[in-house]
């Protein structure tokens, strides 16, 4: 049987809890926290939500890609799930080193220590080559860009072309700004909002090039394909959008580790529950995940980010 020709990819950012007090303005600062402390930080976000995702991708059929935050392998904890992830043969890509939410307004410098550190951790601690990269808030710019090359990465998933997705972050970074309690969080530049949403080679400042994988928009009217949206829309918004999903040439569908987080069963902070899908129960997400990806896996071509950037 020939294989389908839509084309997916899924994949895992793996942001620590310590990350969202970042955004809902509980920690202050975009950059990494003062005196963080791999070993004291909260890794549930590995220990618990990771391997629910492989679990899960395992009863899908799918292979994805994950990315992690260098700084957390500190943790024994997070060093023996990353392991685990490279065992059951997904791909891991970087996601900076402290993912500070301003890299893209960091000097050149300091963009390359983030960069370049991480890289070097992250392929000593899987024995893999890191050739991908996600940008801390999907915030990039022309600098960071070409700074994500020169350090040995060869495609990008940061580019996330959702007006929605970006005018409510804005929004909130507003919001909670005129509270006084200011987000760590950044807002991308407008452009970027209406930019391609199939995979392309980008052209950096320097002559040299960067295969982009854009997070994934639906076609036409730019709804988020991603974990979020899908499991506050539920099973009835899934099966809603699933004709349009069926045909959509490119589904970049990428999820974050606090998805499979039960905010009850695992005993989060109320203060997580500015995350939309933490009001869901886990076994309410379980089930909506599980039924995107094995759809995905009979209606696509699914594969790592990195699989379909070698193509392009």
């Amino acid at each position: 049987m020939a294989e389908p020709a839509l084309r997916a990819a899924v994949n895992v950012d793996i942001d620590g809890l310590y990350l969202y007090d970042r955004i809902h303005g509980h920690a202050g600062g975009a950059g990494n926290a003062a005196g963080f402390d791999a070993v004291a930080h909260d890794p549930r976000a590995w220990t618990r939500g990771v391997p629910r995702f492989l679990d899960l991708f395992a009863r899908a059929g799918v292979h994805g890609s994950f990315f992690a935050v260098a700084q957390d392998l500190d943790h024994p904890d997070v060093r023996a799930v990353l392991r685990d992830v490279v065992a059951a043969g997904h791909e891991i890509g970087s996601h900076s080193l402290t993912h500070p939410y301003d890299l893209s307004r960091l000097p050149p410098a300091d963009q390359r220590e983030e960069l370049h550190q991480a890289r070097a951790r992250l392929q000593d601690a899987t024995g893999q080559g890191i050739a991908g990269f996600r940008a801390p808030g999907y915030v990039l710019s022309a600098t960071l860009l070409a700074t994500i090359a020169e350090v040995g990465h060869t495609w990008d998933s940061s580019r996330f072309p959702c007006p929605p997705y970006q005018l409510a972050k804005a929004a909130a970074i507003g919001l909670y700004r005129a509270t006084g309690r200011p987000s760590g969080s950044i807002p991308e530049q407008p452009g970027v909002w209406v930019g391609r949403r199939t995979p392309y080679r980008e052209s950096l400042q320097d002559g040299r090039s960067l295969v982009e994988l854009p997070i994934g928009v639906l076609p036409g009217v730019r709804w988020p394909v991603i974990g979020t949206a899908v499991i506050v829309a539920g099973e009835l918004g899934r099966l809603a959008l699933q004709p349009i999903l069926d045909r959509t040439d490119w589904i970049n569908f990428e999820l974050h580790a606090i998805d499979l987080l039960d905010h009850a069963g695992d005993e989060l902070p109320d203060r997580l529950l500015a995350q939309p899908d933490q009001r869901v129960p886990l076994r309410n997400k379980w089930k909506v995940l599980l039924r995107m990806l094995e759809r995905l896996a009979a209606t696509h071509n699914v594969r790592t980010l990195g699989g379909w950037a070698e193509t392009e």
